[in-house]
């Protein structure tokens, strides 16, 4: 019997009822797709943020690790040692071993984003740490020292040699960037953070004549005298003097010759010749003597400018000078007119911002433009995002230099989520001012730059990511952490210049 005739007699196959079963299960499939659309588009109502690919140290449970800017865990944490991360966009990450505390003694190793081991041709390498002058620590970002055959030596994080190891010691100059001193054969030199000798290995001592290591470095010779060298490696002034102040101002500089100070520039020009003893600081030609502790400002042209009647005096900009007399502060200009009255418990000017704080009482301030007008009376402030945000009786206020209010979406302009406040409780909304999430919470965190947000409930924080999803309950209590921040479900630690994420209290 062939094949075919096996069917003979068989029920025909009902093509409608085929179709039917197709088209619900194609319908089916449809609403599946659709419903995963629905919650995708749900999620991307919101825009994502641009969010770059960043390391942390993590501590848990007793050791460290890494985790990347998403929270996830690219180093499990087995290292006895704090990792170090000296630059949070690149995966090079120094573990620390075999620490003898006694002696001092230590191995490192540096591994990638794959612990694997890497610069394995060199021995000891560690990230060249520095402080400020408040002792927060921090590092050059693109450099290393290691040690070869004995001596020391520089090189970049990508393990390329950048200066050679031919040095007894490589230190960093306290607090200011971008300066190391190299030290061979009881010599001293300077090498900056591209590993270029900006000061040649053979003084006694090299120091920097500010806290901006573009303003150069005082160098001392063997015959103890004193000369300067710029941040660009020219000499400025020879070494010739007895004594150089750590003062400079538009290429002219305070020095002592044959017992007496005076003003130089680098083509040997002299003003002021015996008037600037105990030398405070010199603007635009302005220096700011202190003669047994009264204060007064000197012309280099014109001599006199403000007599010595103050307790204290700063320069600030323009003819403006921040003035101290009868115990309290003032401001005051060149013709030594009182142009904010004294009534003060300190003045501070940031040059950098523009605007100047004035301590009314303790905690309380005078915030001023440039212009000296007196734009809001609050608490401290905090710099954030080029803004500055202040403590107000409403709340937290944020406004530019020129203390000119402004919103949060000003400030966090990347943000996904903003904090609102609705009836004492917090949420978020998006940059339409759409409500992402509810207010429910007793205290948040405006958006880090991870995506993620510090939210509070029932005394305790957790975390939100940017669409508002939650990250990790509110379950820490941070009572003592100066600063709430999440990556992912790890928190930062309570100290905040230690700089690492955890899970623990």
């Amino acid at each position: 019997m062939g094949k075919g005739r096996r069917y003979d007699g068989e029920q025909k196959l009902n093509l409608k009822k085929v179709f039917a079963v197709i088209a619900t299960i194609i319908i089916i499939i449809l609403f599946i797709v659709g419903i995963r659309q629905i919650l995708k588009a749900d999620k991307n109502t919101l825009a994502s943020k641009n969010i770059e690919l960043h390391y942390f140290t993590l501590f848990k449970d007793g050791n460290w690790g890494v985790i990347n800017s998403s929270g996830d865990i690219i180093i499990e944490p087995a290292n006895s040692e704090m990792v170090v991360i000296p630059n949070k966009a690149k995966p090079v990450f120094i573990c620390t071993y075999e620490v003898n505390y006694v002696d001092g003694t230590y191995k490192t190793k540096v591994v990638n984003e794959k612990n694997q081991e890497i610069f394995t041709d060199f021995q000891n390498v560690v990230a060249v740490q520095n402080y400020d002058e408040n002792n927060n620590l921090w590092f050059e970002e693109n450099v290393l020292k290691a040690q070869k055959d004995g001596k020391y030596g520089l090189i970049n994080l990508d393990g390329q040699e950048i200066l050679p190891f031919e040095y007894d010691s490589i230190t960093t100059l306290k607090g200011i960037k971008n300066s190391m001193l190299i030290k061979k054969d009881n010599k001293t030199g300077l090498v900056n953070s591209d590993g270029t000798i900006i000061v040649p290995v053979e003084y006694d001592s090299v120091t920097a004549i500010s806290k901006d290591y573009k303003n150069g470095y005082v160098v001392k010779n063997a015959e103890n005298k004193f000369g300067v060298i710029k941040s660009d490696g020219q000499v400025a002034l020879e070494c010739k003097y007895d004594d150089i102040e750590n003062i400079v101002d538009n290429n002219k500089y305070i020095v002592k010759e044959n017992g007496t100070w005076k003003v130089t520039t680098e083509d040997g020009t002299t003003y002021l010749d015996g008037k600037v003893a105990n030398a405070v600081s010199m603007n635009n030609g302005d220096v700011i003597v202190n003669s047994n502790g009264k204060f007064s400002v000197i012309n280099i042209v014109t001599d006199l400018k403000i007599p010595a009647e103050y307790e204290s005096l700063s320069y600030m900009f323009d003819d403006k000078y921040i003035a101290k007399k009868d115990g309290k502060f003032g401001i005051i200009n060149s013709s030594n007119e009182a142009v904010v009255e004294f009534k003060y418990k300190n003045i501070i000017y940031n040059q950098e911002t523009g605007y100047i704080k004035a301590e009314v009482e303790d905690y309380m301030y005078d915030y001023m433009a440039r212009d000296l007008s007196v734009k809001l009376t609050a608490g401290n402030e905090m710099i954030l995002n080029g803004f500055i945000g202040i403590y107000t009786m409403d709340g937290l206020k944020y406004y530019n230099y020129k203390l000119e209010e402004k919103s949060n979406k000003d400030v966090f302009s990347t943000n996904t989520l903003f904090i609102t406040q609705v009836n004492g409780k917090y949420g978020f909304v998006d940059k339409d001012g759409k409500t992402i999430v509810e207010a429910q919470y007793d205290d948040a965190r405006e958006q880090n730059d991870y995506g993620f947000v510090a939210v509070k409930k029932d005394g305790k924080w957790g975390a939100l990511d940017q669409y508002g999803k939650v990250v990790i309950e509110p379950t820490y209590t941070l009572t003592n952490n100066d600063v709430i921040d999440f990556i992912g479900k790890w928190h930062v630690c309570a100290d905040k210049n230690a700089n690492y994420y955890t899970d623990a209290e």
